[in-house]
C-alpha cells in the first residue's frame, strides 16, 4: 500500500496524514470484515490533542451531500495516530479536538442537516458571566473516496487549527489610577457559537453574541522607570471566531465584521472612579490568532488593536523518511533575520512571494537563512505578515515571516513632560538608540516644539518648547495647542518605538477671566452654580485646591469629564445701605492645576443683579379722590443725565404731561384733551414709541392716570439704569378744599393693551386709562394729603404744585421705589390679576353735567 503524510502542526495548524486500505497485510488488529480501514497520522501531536479527537462524517455526494451521516465509533487511539474503519463511499470527514476535554460542550449534528446549519459549540454562561471556552480545534476532509476490496491510496495537507482566538487586554499607560483598588473590566457583544463548518453561527457577519459580558480584574503597578505612568497585567480571554473559506491567507476576505466593545470601571487616586461603558474594538478577531488590545487611560478612554499571529511549533515528515526541522515556527523582524535549518535530505531550497516587502531570502553557511524585508515601506503600528518556503524533497514547509520592531532598542528617559504657562516654558529628554539611527514620526505635535527632529545612534538629548496661543474656545487653534499628545520616536532600521506624552497645561477662564455665578430667585437665600466658563487642558484636566476669596463663595467642586465648574454663592443681602441688597457683586476664587501644582490661577466671580419682578411693559401712575372738586395734575421725567448724575436727560426729561403743559418745554409732544375736554400735553414719544401719556382732565372727581412704556427703556444706551419720575398735583380751585385727601397708586402691567375707559364717570371712565388682556404685577398704594390749590398755576408747577412722590424706576431690577414728600398712609394693595375684564371699584359714581362755557384759563365750566 502506498500513502503520503499529510503533517501535523501542533499549536496552531495540524495537518493530517489519512490513510485507507482493505488489505489485512496493512490492517490493525479488531479491523471489521469487508470495511477499510481509515488512518490519521498525527505526528508531533501532544498526547491530549490525540486522545480528544472526535470524527464525524458527513454525506459526500448525491442528494444529501454535506448532510450528516453519522459520529464514527470505535476510534482507536495511538500516541500518534487515529485509526477507524469506515464504510466504502465519498465523505466529508469533520474532525473536531481540543488540549482538554471538550466533549462535554460539544452540540452533536442532527442526521440529514447541513454543516452550515448545525451547531457545533455554543458557550454558555456560568454564575452570571461567560466564561472562556476550550482551544477547540476543526478539520474539514471533503470529497474522500473509500472504495471497498481493493487497496486505497489517499493524500493530501489537511490543517487541523483552532476554531478560536485569543483576546488579550491590557492598561498599556495611564496616570492617577489607585494600585491598591479594585479595577473592573468587561468584554461585551462577544461571538458565542460555531456550526459545523467552523463559521460563526448563524452568519459571520451577524453571529450570535452574548448578552451576558465576560469579566476580568486588572492589577495595575506604576512605573518604575517612567515617573507618573501606570501598567496593568494582561486578562485572556479564548472566543469563538469564524474560519472562513480564505482563513489560512495573509488577509482573508471572509471575515465577521461584529465589533466586540469594552466595559471599565476603574479606581483611581482620592476615592474617584473612572467609568467608560460600551467602547468599540477597532478590529475584529480573526481565527486561530490574537487580537491583543490595548487600553490608554487618560481623561478618556482610548482603545487600539492589533491582529497578531497564535506561535506554533512544527514537524513534517513523509513515508520517505525525509526529516526537515527549523530552529523556529516562525520569523519576526525588523530588517533582517536569520532562520536554522536541520534536515537529513542532501539539500534543500527556499523561496519567497516576489513583489512584496520581503526584498530577499537566501541560503548562507550552517544551513542558515537570511531574510531580509524594506523597512522603507513598513507602516508604524501595522505589523505585516508573509512567508517563506522551505523545501526538502517533497516535504515543504511553510515558514510564516513577520515584520515587526525590535522592542527595546530605542528608550527615552522621561516619559511624560509636564508644560504650564510662565513656570514650565521648556523641558528635556534624553533618547537613547541603538543599532540605528533615529526621528520623530510627528513632526509638528503641536502642544511643544523639539529642537531638532532626528538624530544618531546613541544618545541624544532634545529640548521641548511649550507652545501657545490667544485662546478662543468657539475655534480650534486652543484645543490643537493645549492638552495631550504621544509623539513617537522611531528606531528607523530596527523599527521599534518609544513614545513621550506631551503635557501642555492650560487653564482658561471665559468672560475675561470672570465666572458668572447664579443668582438665588424668588425667596432663596443661596444658589447653585454649575459653570463651563472654565476649560482646563492636560493631563487628567484636574483643577484642585479651591479658595474662595470671600465667605458668600463655597462648596467648590470639579468635574473633570463634563468640565463643570460647582459651587455655591449666598444671596447679597445684610448691607448697611438696604438700596444695595441684591446688587451685583464681584469676588474671587484660587485654585491649582493638579497636574502641575505649581500653576495657579486666581479667577473672578460674579453674581448678577437679583430681580425679583418680572420685567412688565406700563407703569401707571393713578390719582383718586372723593367729590367733585377739580385735580391737575403734573407728570415729569427728570434728573436722569445718563453721566452727570442730577441733571436732565435732554432726550425725555422736563417734558410734563397733564393739563396745560404743553406751555412747558413748548413744542414738544402731543397736545390734546385726551379724553376730557380741556388740553394739555397728552403725550410724547421716545425710541419709537410712545413714552409717557396722559389720560385727560377730570374735573370732577373721575381721577387722572398717566403711564410711562417700560420697554422703551430696555436696554438704552442714553439713559442711566435708575429713571427718576416726578408726580405733582394741585386742587384747580380758588378756595382751599375742606377735604384735601387723595389716593395715589401705582401698577405694573405685563402684556396687554392700555385704553381709555369709555363712560363719563365712574368705572371705565375716559379720564383714565385700563390695561386690557395683560397681567397686573403688582400694585403699591398711599393715602395721601395734598395742600396746594389755585389756579392758572401751569407754567410754575414745580413751585406751586403739590410735590406729590418721586417715583425711581429700576430698569435693570424692574422695580418701583417710591419717594413721598406728602403726609401719607400706605395702603395694602399688592395683587396680580389677570386684566381682561374691567375691574371696578367702590368709587362714588358721578353722572357729568353738562359744559355751558369756559373760564379765564380755559377750563370748561359745568351747569350745577
Amino acid at each position: 500500500m502506498a500513502g503520503k503524510y499529510i503533517n501535523i502542526l501542533l499549536a496552531g495548524l495540524l495537518t493530517i496524514l489519512l490513510l485507507a486500505c482493505s488489505d489485512d497485510r496493512d490492517s490493525l488488529s479488531g479491523q471489521a470484515s469487508g470495511d477499510p480501514l481509515l488512518t490519521f497520522n498525527m505526528t508531533r501531536a501532544g498526547g491530549d490533542i490525540v486522545s480528544n479527537t472526535l470524527v464525524y462524517l458527513f454525506d459526500g455526494d448525491g442528494g444529501d451531500a454535506g448532510r450528516f451521516n453519522q459520529k464514527v465509533q470505535g476510534v482507536t487511539y495511538a500516541p500518534d495516530r487515529l485509526s477507524m474503519t469506515v464504510a466504502a463511499g465519498t465523505w466529508n470527514i469533520a474532525l473536531v479536538t481540543a488540549n482538554t476535554d471538550f466533549s462535554g460542550g460539544l452540540i452533536q449534528p442532527r442526521r440529514s442537516a447541513a454543516r452550515e446549519d448545525l451547531k457545533m459549540w455554543e458557550t454558555q454562561t456560568s454564575g452570571g458571566i461567560l466564561p472562556s471556552m476550550p482551544e477547540l480545534r476543526t478539520a474539514n476532509i471533503d470529497g474522500q473516496l473509500v472504495i471497498g476490496g481493493q487497496d486505497n491510496s489517499v493524500s493530501g495537507i489537511t490543517i487541523l487549527s483552532r476554531n478560536v482566538a485569543l483576546v488579550k487586554v491590557v492598561i498599556a499607560d495611564a496616570g492617577g489610577l489607585d494600585v491598591n483598588g479594585t479595577h473592573n473590566f468587561e468584554l461585551k457583544d462577544v461571538p458565542t457559537t460555531l456550526n459545523w463548518e467552523g463559521g460563526l453561527f448563524p452568519t459571520a457577519k451577524n453571529p450570535r453574541v452574548s448578552s451576558v459580558p465576560m469579566t476580568g480584574t486588572f492589577r495595575v503597578k506604576d512605573s518604575t522607570s517612567l515617573p507618573g505612568h501606570q501598567r496593568s497585567d494582561t486578562l485572556y480571554f479564548v472566543i469563538p471566531a469564524h474560519k472562513g473559506n480564505d482563513y489560512l491567507s495573509v488577509n482573508p476576505k471572509d471575515t465577521t465584521e461584529s465589533h466586540m466593545k469594552v466595559s471599565v470601571d476603574l479606581a483611581c487616586e482620592g476615592g474617584t472612579r473612572f467609568k467608560k461603558t460600551d467602547v468599540v474594538i477597532p478590529r475584529v478577531p480573526r481565527v486561530n490568532g490574537i487580537l491583543l488590545v490595548r487600553l490608554l487611560v487618560g481623561g478618556k478612554l482610548d482603545v487600539t488593536a492589533d491582529v497578531l499571529g497564535w506561535e506554533d511549533v512544527e514537524l513534517n515528515a513523509d513515508l520517505s523518511q525525509t526529516q526537515l526541522y527549523t530552529d523556529k515556527a516562525s520569523v519576526g523582524l525588523s530588517h533582517k533575520d536569520t532562520l536554522y535549518v536541520n534536515t537529513n535530505a542532501s539539500d534543500f531550497t527556499v523561496d519567497y512571494p516576489t513583489g512584496g516587502w520581503i526584498t530577499s531570502v537566501r541560503k548562507i553557511a550552517d544551513n542558515g537563512v537570511e531574510i531580509t524585508a524594506n523597512v522603507d515601506t513598513y507602516v508604524d503600528g501595522q505589523p505585516r505578515s508573509s512567508y517563506i518556503t522551505v523545501k526538502a524533497n517533497n516535504v515543504t514547509k511553510k515558514i510564516p515571516v513577520t515584520q515587526r520592531p525590535d522592542e527595546g532598542t530605542i528608550t527615552v528617559d522621561n516619559k511624560r513632560l509636564v508644560f504650564c504657562p510662565n513656570l514650565h516654558e521648556n523641558r528635556q529628554v534624553a533618547i537613547t538608540s541603538t543599532g540605528g539611527n533615529w526621528k520623530f514620526l510627528t513632526t509638528n505635535p503641536r502642544k511643544a516644539a523639539a529642537n531638532v527632529q532626528s538624530g544618531n545612534a546613541g544618545i541624544s538629548n532634545v529640548n521641548f518648547t511649550r507652545s501657545s496661543v490667544a485662546y478662543n474656545k468657539t475655534l480650534d487653534e486652543g484645543h490643537l495647542v493645549y492638552g495631550d499628545t504621544l509623539v513617537i520616536v522611531k528606531n528607523v532600521m530596527t523599527l521599534d518605538t518609544d513614545t513621550i506624552r506631551l503635557v501642555n497645561c492650560y487653564i482658561y477662564v471665559d468672560n475675561d477671566n470672570t465666572i458668572d455665578a447664579s443668582a438665588p430667585q424668588g425667596t432663596e437665600t443661596q444658589a447653585v452654580t454649575n459653570s463651563q466658563d472654565v476649560v482646563v487642558y492636560g493631563g487628567m484636566k484636574m483643577i484642585e485646591n479651591f479658595v474662595p476669596q470671600q465667605t458668600w463663595i463655597h462648596d467648590i467642586s470639579w468635574d473633570p469629564i463634563g468640565q463643570i465648574l460647582s459651587f455655591t454663592t449666598d444671596r447679597n443681602t445684610g448691607n448697611a445701605n438696604p438700596e444695595d441688597n441684591d446688587e451685583p457683586r464681584s469676588g474671587t476664587m484660587r485654585f491649582r492645576h493638579a497636574s502641575c501644582p505649581d500653576y495657579e490661577v486666581t479667577a473672578n466671580v460674579y453674581q448678577d443683579i437679583i430681580v425679583t419682578i418680572p420685567p412688565f411693559h406700563y407703569f401707571v401712575v393713578k390719582f383718586t379722590w372723593s367729590g367733585s372738586t377739580d385735580v391737575d395734575i403734573a407728570v415729569e421725567f427728570a434728573g436722569n443725565h445718563l453721566t452727570n448724575v442730577g441733571n436732565d436727560n435732554s432726550l425725555y426729561d422736563k417734558i410734563p404731561v397733564g393739563f396745560g403743559m404743553q406751555a412747558n418745554n413748548f413744542g414738544k409732544g402731543v397736545t390734546g384733551p385726551g379724553g376730557g375736554d380741556n388740553d394739555g400735553r397728552e403725550s410724547f414719544a421716545y425710541n419709537g414709541g410712545t413714552l409717557l401719556e396722559w389720560g385727560g382732565d377730570a374735573t370732577r372727581g373721575q381721577g387722572e392716570t398717566t403711564f410711562f412704556n417700560a420697554p422703551l427703556f430696555e436696554g438704552d444706551a442714553n439713559s442711566p439704569r435708575k429713571i427718576k419720575l416726578e408726580v405733582y398735583a394741585i386742587w384747580y380751585t380758588s378756595i382751599r378744599p375742606s377735604n384735601t385727601a387723595m389716593n395715589l397708586h401705582m401698577y405694573a402691567y405685563e402684556n396687554g393693551t392700555m385704553e381709555r375707559g369709555t363712560n363719563a364717570s365712574g368705572d371705565n371712565n375716559k379720564f383714565n386709562f385700563y390695561n386690557r388682556g395683560g397681567t397686573l404685577l403688582y400694585s403699591e398704594g398711599y393715602a395721601i394729603t395734598v395742600a396746594s390749590y389755585g389756579q392758572s398755576k401751569a407754567k410754575t408747577y414745580t413751585t406751586s404744585y403739590g410735590h406729590i412722590a418721586t417715583i425711581t424706576y429700576d430698569r435693570v431690577k424692574h422695580s418701583a421705589s417710591v419717594s413721598v414728600h406728602v403726609p401719607f398712609t400706605k395702603l395694602t394693595t399688592t395683587r396680580s390679576m389677570n386684566t381682561n375684564t374691567v375691574e371696578t371699584s367702590s368709587e362714588e359714581v358721578i353722572v357729568e353735567p353738562e359744559m355751558i362755557g369756559r373760564d379765564e384759563n380755559g377750563k370748561a365750566i359745568y351747569a350745577e
